[in-house]
């Protein structure tokens, strides 16, 4: 599959995700603070982890607030450059946009997956979002204790430590784009 020739249903698809939550956050006390379409890296990590930070200050968000959106943005960057997949050409389509609607910060994430993985996600993602905070504290505990790493050096952490810093206010969906590949995307919230 060629995820990044032009006019392909699969880029019509990924356009239109972005575009939408793009408008969500224009005009009044909505903004779109941070917006990376496209590749992600180590070096883009980096970058879009300082400019987070930096946004953040500007804004004058709580310690605390800054913290729990750090770490989320952490995680979910980094879920993304492990695990996201490329195209026959080695090209990552990718989004990552943080949106302000007055004192809430919208960590909106997407990237491509097989739709093997989507199925596996699908089962893990919905156990983590039924757990209550208690069972969700120990659960973290549990896999930071005993949590092997897998083939790609994670061991389940990342989405617990989201839901966590969200206190589970996170939603995802998975679209699929054709027998193969599905459009994995990831909505979390944390007051600022």
């Amino acid at each position: 599959m060629d995820l990044n020739k032009s006019g392909s249903v699969e880029e019509a698809i990924f356009t239109a995700k972005v575009n939408g939550i793009r408008s969500l956050y224009s005009g009044g006390d909505k903004k779109a603070v941070v917006v990376h379409i496209g590749e992600l890296d180590q070096d883009k990590v980096n970058s879009i982890s300082n400019l987070v930070e930096t946004q953040m200050e500007n804004f004058g968000v709580s310690k605390s607030a800054v913290k729990k959106i750090f770490n989320i943005v952490i995680e979910t960057l980094q879920n993304i450059c492990l695990h996201g997949e490329k195209d026959n050409n080695g090209y990552q389509m990718t989004y990552f946009v943080i949106g302000r609607i007055n004192n809430e910060f919208n960590i909106h994430s997407g990237n491509i997956i097989t739709n093997q993985q989507a199925e596996r996600l699908n089962r893990r993602l919905n156990s983590v979002k039924s757990l209550n905070d208690t069972d969700l504290k120990k659960q973290y505990m549990d896999v930071l204790s005993n949590g092997e790493l897998s083939s790609k050096g994670g061991a389940g952490l990342g989405f617990l430590t989201i839901a966590l810093k969200s206190n589970n206010n996170m939603d995802f969906e998975f679209q699929m784009l054709n027998k193969e590949y599905s459009l994995f995307s990831l909505h979390s919230k944390v007051q600022g």
